[in-house]
């Protein structure tokens, strides 16, 4: 690098000026050549663990205390650690046919809306006196509908208060895993973080169970509950107002 000032006249400026310029000159390979620090590479980014496939449970619900074993077909049966969220709600339906509620046994998560269609050429009257949620839809026909939706978990008894035969049983409960029992006592709960876990459950004659198991990754895993309803008795229920059902007299056309 030059550098070039004006001279000045005197003598001794002029020397020193050429100093300086000579000197500055001779830096300049120095400062051009001088390493650059080396940078120093940053490792690589570990990758993300794939986490494991869930898994299923195979759950068989048999009920004993009797002459021999019978399946539990009327249970049901929920992941209590997998709590139910705004996008598990469901839209379920208990119908009123044949002067009987279709399906008996039915499970929803809370916030979930049930729908209680009447498909009979007679009226209804759906009500509930059970403390999560009681309800009472009034008299309604054929072709009308009526929902409710549940916000509280906990066992709905469901009946009709003109005709005392018609039970159906709803379980409330604050998780989006859950089933109900087919014929044959079984229930499937599938999607299910591997490890260990809790199961719990219902049987109409049974009552409530709960289990411990160990969720394989990719697997299903089988359950095997035994309840023993050997102390289980029917009950008759009352009607919406507390009182003894009327006595029936041609109930075809009582309404």
């Amino acid at each position: 690098m030059t550098i070039t000032r004006r001279r000045r006249k005197q003598g001794g400026g002029v020397t020193a000026l050429l100093v300086f310029a000579v000197t500055v000159h001779a830096m300049a390979p120095a400062i051009a050549q001088s390493p650059t620090p080396s940078r120093i590479a940053s490792p690589a980014p570990s990758p993300t663990p794939t986490p494991p496939p869930p898994g299923a449970i195979a759950i068989e619900v048999v009920l004993t205390g009797g002459k021999k074993p019978q399946p539990g077909d009327d249970s049901v049966a929920w992941m209590p650690t997998l709590k139910s969220t705004g996008a598990d709600n469901d839209r379920v339906k208990i119908a009123q046919n044949k002067k009987q509620f279709e399906p008996r046994i039915s499970v929803v998560s809370t916030g979930s809306t049930v729908d209680f269609p009447n498909y009979d050429r007679v009226f209804h009257n759906v009500f509930s006196l059970s403390k999560p949620q009681p309800f009472d839809l009034g008299l309604y026909r054929r072709g009308k509908s009526e929902s409710v939706r549940f916000h509280d978990p906990g066992l709905i008894q469901i009946y009709c208060n003109i005709h005392p035969h018609m039970v159906a049983y709803l379980m409330v409960v604050d998780s989006r895993r859950h089933g109900v029992a087919d014929a044959d006592g079984h229930i499937t709960l599938r999607n299910i973080p591997p490890g260990p876990t809790v199961v719990e459950g219902w049987n109409v004659r049974g009552g409530m169970w709960s289990r411990e198991v160990t969720v394989r990754p990719g697997r299903t895993t089988a359950l095997t509950v035994e309840l023993d309803v050997s102390g289980w008795r029917d009950a008759s229920h009352l009607n919406k107002y507390g009182k003894e059902y009327p006595p029936p007299d041609d109930d075809d056309f009582r309404y």
